[in-house]
């Protein structure tokens, strides 16, 4: 006889035990999170969101982590994982907002950079210059689509690139029962 002895799994003493078999801790499932997790599963979601899609997508993926945060299971872990996350994400941010002032900082620059634009544009008129100059380039490009009919012939021949390609598609694909 062998004096190795094999490590015994615990005894299950319900069915959800077999879902961990041999006795690793399980996740914590906290289906009633704080208002704060909840938040900050649905800023990580939307951020993310933001980066991969766009504004609808952050929407969406924002209120999807949000809710999913409220759910039992591995997606409400997950989701409750992002969202502390982001809360503490946010509680750094503060923390070094409330030492170095970079909220206030940022206020102030961005205060002093819009004074000097408008300062620049009192003294050279630049809005103005640009307002003029887009207005006569717009109504140059009006005069020259009339005189030369640049709309009118660019759709004519994709009217007629569109026809081509239609009846090419329907001679090689006869209707059935003609």
């Amino acid at each position: 006889m062998s004096s190795f002895n094999k490590p015994s799994a615990p005894p299950l003493t319900s069915f959800s035990d077999l879902n961990d078999p041999i006795g690793k801790p399980k996740q914590k499932d906290e289906s009633n999170p704080s208002s704060k997790v909840i938040a900050g599963a649905a800023a990580v979601g939307a951020t993310v969101g933001m980066l991969v899609s766009g504004p609808a997508v952050a929407l969406v993926a924002g209120a999807g982590a949000g809710i999913a945060s409220m759910t039992s299971g591995t997606t409400g872990n997950v989701a409750r994982s992002a969202g502390q996350l982001g809360v503490s994400v946010g509680s750094k941010a503060q923390e070094l907002d409330n030492k170095h002032h970079i909220v206030d900082k940022t206020k102030k620059a961005g205060s002093t950079v819009y004074s000097k634009a408008k300062e620049m544009d009192e003294k050279h008129h630049i809005v103005d210059k640009t307002k003029s100059a887009a207005s006569k380039t717009m109504n140059a490009a009006v005069d020259f689509n009339k005189k030369h009919n640049i709309t009118g012939k660019t759709a004519s021949a994709l009217s007629k690139g569109m026809d081509s390609v239609s009846k090419r598609l329907s001679k090689s694909n006869p209707p059935q029962g003609a």
